[in-house]
């Protein structure tokens, strides 16, 4: 039986009534998860993929860092 591969996810939201996006920390997700979640009714969202736990707390710590607004 394969093993499922579970990447690091950051949902980043797109919402026309706001100026810039904010991000939402998924964390452990499978590909198919993490696609289910992009769907959206208003706005859009983009899922940013990290293959690993230390990629994914950098980019947590860019952002927060960077003054972005960061959910999770």
């Amino acid at each position: 039986m394969a093993k499922i591969i579970k990447s690091y996810w950051i949902k980043e939201r797109h919402n026309p009534q706001l100026t810039k996006p904010y991000y939402s920390l998924c964390g452990q997700l499978s590909k198919t998860a993490a696609r289910k979640k992009e769907n959206s009714l208003y706005g859009f969202n983009i899922m940013l993929e990290f293959p690993t736990l230390a990629e994914y707390e950098a980019k947590v710590k860019e952002l927060k860092d960077g003054g972005e607004t960061v959910y999770g």
